[in-house]
């Protein structure tokens, strides 16, 4: 499953892997594109796991928004 969120002229989307053996723990993988673009500006990893694959998604999101504001905030100093 791929969850997609428009924000602020950019495109997050975040996928789900499982953190365990067991299968038991989900993480978010994220990729950030500018606009439609196919390219992919970054990719986040994190090290943060979710027993729900729905705050897995959210925490992805959350990550998202944060590096784009980060990168906007670069761009305008």
């Amino acid at each position: 499953m791929i969850a997609k969120l428009k924000y602020d002229g950019h495109l997050i989307s975040v996928s789900t892997i499982f953190d365990t053996p067991a299968h038991y723990h989900f993480t978010p993988v994220v990729e950030i594109r500018r606009g439609e673009s196919t390219g992919v500006l970054n990719t986040i990893l994190t090290h943060h796991i979710s027993i729900l694959q729905e705050k897995a998604i959210e925490l992805g999101f959350k990550l998202g928004r944060e590096w784009i504001d980060k990168q906007l905030l670069e761009s305008q100093g």
